[in-house]
């Protein structure tokens, strides 16, 4: 048994209680006043990560979704494990297939080493590894892929781009952008899963996301995936994003922040995120 393996049989797992299980509602939380749930498969998934964390990378401090620990990063030493346990926990519980789950090492001095999304409605796992990318496939056959991202230029007329779904975290500004995305990309696209849409860029059926108000388990696996021929930006300054920005752009162009500046994508004199 190694890491895959262990990942594989989770999600494995998982897309077996999505398609034999009623899904069960744990608890309601609020978050800006909006209800949001947490699904008995929610804690179900983190407990089998943490597992999972323990036996591979015990010297990581865990940070997750479910366990309310991510508002100060700074205040951890060590190595950390950042993970998702449901990403799209409510396209779980209405029987869409847009859910997954992520699971990110990140160093002392904050630097992604090593990182995992999986679908297991689409059956693959997404792993960045020594600086490569690999796609395994969930199926009997057990194939392997591995990766090379390509850098692109793309006019923003010919894009399709993800975007946030809870639009109470910044309401003016996120209904603005979307609007403007509407008017000038190619399409849009609002899944309901940060990490289905990162593995969608590196899969190359998106060419960009974006976040608004996002917090680390969000966007964690972005960090290293997007690591050598991606970009992930701070939208309110253009520049390369850290753990701590929370206004983000996933994608593989470059040129789209200048395209989307150019629209009025970005509210000017607002203080970046850092």
């Amino acid at each position: 048994m190694n890491i895959i393996d262990d990942f594989k049989i989770l999600l494995n797992d998982l897309k077996n209680q999505f398609n034999n299980e009623s899904p069960e509602i744990f608890k309601e939380k609020i978050v800006y006043q909006k209800k949001e749930y947490v699904l008995t498969t929610d804690l179900y998934s983190q407990n089998k990560l943490i597992q999972i964390a323990k036996k591979y990378h015990s010297d990581c401090e865990i940070i997750s979704e479910e366990l309310n620990n991510y508002h100060d990063l700074m205040k951890f030493k060590n190595s950390i494990v950042v993970m998702d346990p449901l990403d799209g926990t409510h396209n779980f519980l209405f029987g869409l297939p847009m859910w997954g789950l992520s699971y990110t090492v990140f160093s002392k001095n904050r630097e992604a080493i090593e990182s995992y999304i999986g679908l297991p409605v689409i059956g693959i796992l997404l792993v960045f590894k020594d600086n490569k990318i690999y796609l395994y496939s969930l199926a009997p056959e057990n194939t392997i892929k591995e990766i090379s991202l390509k850098k692109e230029k793309i006019e923003l007329s010919k894009q399709m781009i993800a975007f946030d779904n809870q639009f109470y975290k910044d309401s003016n500004r996120m209904k603005k952008n979307f609007n403007l995305l509407v008017e000038n990309a190619f399409t849009t696209r609002i899944s309901g899963s940060s990490v289905f849409d990162i593995a969608m860029i590196v899969l190359g059926g998106l060419n960009a996301r974006i976040w608004h108000q996002t917090e680390i388990y969000d966007i964690a696996p972005a960090h290293a995936f997007l690591q050598s021929n991606g970009f992930l930006i701070n939208m309110n300054s253009g520049q390369k994003a850290v753990l701590t920005d929370r206004f983000l752009m996933a994608t593989l162009d470059e040129s789209l922040y200048k395209q989307l500046d150019i629209i009025g994508f970005m509210k000017k004199g607002i203080e970046s995120d850092r």
